[in-house]
């Protein structure tokens, strides 16, 4: 038998372990799916609670109950609306706007977690990450 055989499939493990390392996200397990019907649901809640006539939600993100929403009014710029609970009955804990660099993706993280008392840690993360790293790539593209 070939005494380099298990050493070749070792060093493959090893590679492909590095990788899929490389390539995890802090987003990782955090529910970003948004149902149309969810949707067309809540649009009409959040544009009430922002006082606008119309929102557009763009992307969700779930961790327990809390729930942060990317929403776009049309009339300024596109908000982060952060939920502790059900979005449809309660009012958001705190809202973010504007743009980070990757430099700046602990600062956000921070603020986060500063100005939404008790937000998943890894979501905080998450949201940190989708608007210093994520975001950036897609504006830059």
């Amino acid at each position: 038998m070939n005494q380099t055989a298990p050493i070749a499939v070792l060093s493959v493990i090893g590679i492909l372990l590095v990788v899929s390392h490389a390539c995890a996200s802090p987003c990782d397990g955090v529910d970003r799916s948004l149902a149309d019907e969810r949707r067309r649901v809540l649009a009409p809640v959040l544009a009430e609670h922002l006082r606008a006539p119309s929102v557009d939600i763009i992307q969700s993100f779930r961790s327990g109950t809390w729930t942060i929403l990317h929403v776009d009014t049309h009339q300024a710029d596109e908000i982060f609306l952060f939920y502790s609970g059900e979005p449809s009955a309660n009012r958001y804990v705190t809202a973010w706007s504007g743009a980070a660099t990757i430099q700046e993706e602990g600062h956000v993280k921070k603020w986060a977690i500063d100005n939404a008392a008790g937000i998943p840690s890894q979501l905080a993360g998450c949201f940190a990450w989708h608007v210093a790293r994520e975001r950036a790539s897609r504006v830059a593209h």
